[in-house]
């Protein structure tokens, strides 16, 4: 562990964390990241591009009377407004400052401001509701608190957590019963501040996990470790690398840690970006058929969500050379629906197994014809991908003992490289668990095959005894194309119980179940929800822990969730 000298009123979590391994670029010839911190993201991409549009689908929360297209130059002055707004209320350095409001740029906007100033952003998501709300300030020590009326409501924001969890709580918009909360309109116009950007291995940033399984661990990031994890997305890959003539719609939560690494990537290359924040609003095909994007990355169950989209007659992702996929494997049935949506030659589709934690585990590409066959055990899409070469290296290793298995062999998924997270913010009990030297244990069972690369089989704690709750569920979307969700949720001493919900609710033909399993493992009979039923994450993931909760009254997983 390292330790620093600081004033007693800086937290602990601070000064005491485990340093990150940095890499400067991948080879000689490498195009690296212009910057990897946050507080001159906007304006290292001001310098490089400043007459460039990035594109909002709604106007901005924090500043609602404006333009919903601004230039990289105008974004970076409204970064330069917010970081004065923050400094007027307080805001000094190593302060934390928690962001829990409506999904959008502003979101991370507001994390750069507080950045720019010194202090550290913690971008939260509020989907998890008041425990976790009250859960996430706490593990912070009295942050000051950027959020939004709705957010005040659901996340149970009450003046009690106010005076005792917050430092001050800023309501983006009026909520004027509550004279605890401090108006963002009655910080505007402060001065300006100068930048005080903390140094490249001190903490940098603090976002947290989806929270699949309960409440989310906070993870903290340096700048140095945001540069490297940024390195693989800047670099000048053939057919797939970014470039300064494409337009990139982005559609992930604004407050995950994919936009510490995204966001240098973005100022390094400079494109014309499209900046989604809702996937479900009307608006989303009408920008795409204005802007024609020709990169598109989005969450695996937004793609899915999007697979109407992308059979419209008007062809919204015609022009898409390249789609980008992060977080978790991506159904084989999402992949073929979008690569038959462009009419580009030889479109790629980018894979890549992410963790909050590590950035970019393995990433795979695929081209139309790797996707061709339907229903396949196991699913293409299973086989994630390997890891950069030279750079990282991956491992299975026994659950009980920690040793190495055989190539083939299933095994918890052991990732080495640089830029690994500083720590979990009030749980480094838990951090400390998942490392071993250099390895870090991505919680996920898989099979390491004689190529190398990663077939992912289930989280640990969501594992099917013999089988995969993965393949099932993509054999089975692909199978069922009127299915919108599938999931197996696996129940300790009963059969994997599906639930599923299709296209307008309509019920599930038996004899279409029964075709459409006759070769798989048992299952127990499947349960038919509504597809806004299904209980998600910020990032889209279902939250199987609470879904079982719901609908099997008692029942318990399989795997033990000690690495989760």
């Amino acid at each position: 562990m390292t330790s620093a000298t600081e004033p007693p009123t800086i937290p602990r979590f601070l000064t005491d964390y485990t340093p990150t391994r940095y890499r400067r670029r991948f080879t000689p010839f490498s195009r690296v990241p212009a910057t990897g911190h946050m507080g001159e993201v906007w304006h290292v991409a001001a310098r490089r591009n400043p007459a460039q549009l990035v594109i909002v689908d709604r106007p901005c929360d924090i500043d609602p009377d404006g333009p919903v297209e601004r230039t990289y130059a105008e974004w970076a002055t409204l970064v330069d407004d917010a970081a004065a707004w923050l400094h007027a209320a307080g805001v000094r350095a190593w302060d934390r400052v928690a962001i829990m409001k409506a999904n959008h740029l502003d979101v991370a906007l507001l994390g750069c401001a507080a950045a720019r100033i010194g202090a550290v952003p913690a971008m939260l998501s509020g989907t998890f509701g008041p425990e976790a709300a009250r859960a996430l300030l706490t593990r912070l020590e009295r942050p000051f608190l950027v959020t939004d009326r709705a957010h005040v409501d659901s996340c149970g924001i009450g003046p009690d957590v106010v005076a005792g969890l917050t430092a001050m709580t800023i309501c983006v918009d009026s909520y004027d019963e509550r004279p605890d909360l401090v108006r963002l309109a009655s910080l505007k116009g402060a001065p300006a501040v100068a930048p005080a950007l903390r140094p490249p291995h001190e903490p940098m940033v603090i976002t947290h996990t989806s929270g699949t399984t309960g409440i989310p661990k906070l993870v903290m990031h340096s700048a140095d470790s945001a540069y490297s994890l940024a390195l693989v997305e800047a670099e000048r890959w053939p057919k797939f690398g970014l470039r300064a003539d494409d337009v990139m719609v982005f559609c992930d939560p604004f407050c995950h840690q994919r936009m510490t690494t995204g966001l240098p990537a973005m100022a390094t290359v400079a494109p014309r970006m499209l900046m989604l924040s809702d996937p479900r609003s009307p608006a989303v095909k009408d920008l795409l058929l204005r802007h024609r994007p020709t990169v598109v990355e989005t969450l695996p169950n937004i793609y899915l969500f999007w697979e109407k989209l992308a059979r419209d007659p008007a062809r919204p992702f015609a022009g898409v050379r390249l789609f980008i996929n992060s977080f978790d494997a991506i159904h084989t049935r999402t992949i073929r629906t979008f690569l038959a949506a462009t009419d580009r030659r030889a479109p790629v589709w980018v894979q890549s197994w992410s963790q909050s934690e590590n950035g970019a585990l393995v990433i795979r590409p695929y081209l139309r014809g790797s996707v061709k066959r339907r229903g396949l055990r196991p699913p293409p899409t299973q086989v994630l991908g390997w890891p950069l070469p030279s750079v990282a290296k991956v491992r299975a290793v026994d659950p009980a003992t920690g040793r190495p298995v055989r190539h083939g062999e299933v095994g918890l998924i052991e990732i080495s490289q640089p830029g690994r997270c500083l720590a979990y913010v009030g749980e480094q009990d838990r951090h400390d668990l998942k490392r071993n030297g250099v390895w870090w244990n991505t919680g996920d069972l898989g099979v390491i095959n004689r190529w190398g690369a990663v077939r992912l089989v289930d989280r640990e704690i969501d594992r099917i005894p013999g089988g995969s709750a993965i393949e099932l569920e993509d054999v089975l979307l692909d199978r069922l194309p009127q299915t919108t969700e599938v999931v197996i949720l696996p129940v300790a001493g009963g059969l994997p119980v599906p639930v599923l919900s299709t296209d307008e609710d309509v019920p599930l033909d038996p004899r279409a179940w029964a075709a459409a399993t006759v070769d798989l493992p048992p299952l127990a009979e499947p349960i038919q929800i509504r597809w806004e039923d299904f209980p998600r994450t910020g990032t889209w993931k279902i939250r199987r822990v609470q879904l079982r909760e719901q609908l099997l009254d008692g029942a318990q997983a399989v795997g033990i969730g000690r690495w989760t």
